[in-house]
């Protein structure tokens, strides 16, 4: 005896397709703003239950995105699962390196199925005109915020950078000029790379592109610049860089871009702070 399917069999497959997409998408954009607050990580370290109740939110993030079987919305998850998963072990001190592990576990696995196809984002990307200008321009304005804002709240430079004064000159040179093109690399491999990149076809370009400058905001509060005022700052500049990223359709601009912002905030805290 046949089945003979029901008028109402495909339009149900495809409710459920649409709400499998849905939760992938939800459980990537959490995953995505989790990665953003590091800064919570001493603060648990001190508090037993919160970081049993973290830890769990990561782990029931994680198998809802497997169970949805998407796997843009997988590889968003599992990368942000690598970042907090270091950051807790290494702690604050270490960044970038939870963000450096993470790309190099996840161009490692590339002949994985599931990260064969999560590599597009490595083109350097298109170069044009339009791209210099929107480069130049985001330079310009990045350096400017960043010079006001050390000018009008003093801040310290970290430990890294605040070292690097007590080197001679060429010493220091060659020290920020080391931070910049690592710590550009992982941040930009990380947010305008892996999130934005596989976030796009889950909820579109410009919420993506949101989503991962909204994180890119959070991660500052501690950083430079810090506090409220440096988490909107970043999170504009984190727009900005997307924005590049979506028009050059590559990683060259916006690290390009995003190097010379470091390489201002090395040479503020060099000589200015």
């Amino acid at each position: 005896m046949t089945h003979t399917p029901t008028a109402g069999t495909a339009p149900d497959s495809q409710a459920s397709a649409a709400d499998a997409s849905r939760t992938a998408a939800v459980l990537a954009v959490t995953a995505v703003i989790l990665t953003g607050l590091p800064i919570v990580i001493p603060w648990l370290y001190r508090h037993p239950l919160p970081l049993v109740l973290y830890v769990l939110l990561l782990a029931a993030v994680t198998a809802g995105v497997l169970l949805t079987g998407s796997r843009p919305a997988t590889r968003v998850v599992l990368t942000a699962d690598l970042v907090l998963g270091i950051t807790l072990v290494t702690g604050l001190a270490a960044w970038p390196a939870p963000l450096g592990i993470a790309v190099l576990v996840f161009l490692v696995s590339g002949r994985l199925p599931l990260f064969r196809q999560g590599r597009e984002w490595l083109r350097l990307g298109v170069i044009n005109r339009q791209v210099v200008w929107l480069t130049v321009a985001t330079v310009a304005v990045s350096g400017t915020a960043l010079t006001t804002w050390a000018w009008l709240t003093d801040p310290s430079g970290g430990t890294y950078l605040t070292s690097l004064q007590k080197q001679p000159l060429l010493v220091g040179l060659l020290g920020i000029l080391a931070f910049s093109l690592v710590n550009s690399f992982c941040e930009e491999a990380v947010f305008r790379g892996i999130f934005q990149t596989e976030l796009t076809p889950l909820i579109g370009a410009l919420p993506a592109i949101t989503v991962q400058a909204v994180s890119f905001g959070l991660l500052h509060i501690t950083g430079f610049p810090s506090g409220v005022v440096g988490a909107l700052l970043a999170g504009v500049y984190g727009l900005l860089l997307g924005f590049v990223r979506e028009r050059s359709q590559g990683m060259a601009a916006p690290y390009v871009a995003h190097v010379c912002a470091d390489m201002t905030i090395g040479l503020l805290v060099l000589t200015a702070l």
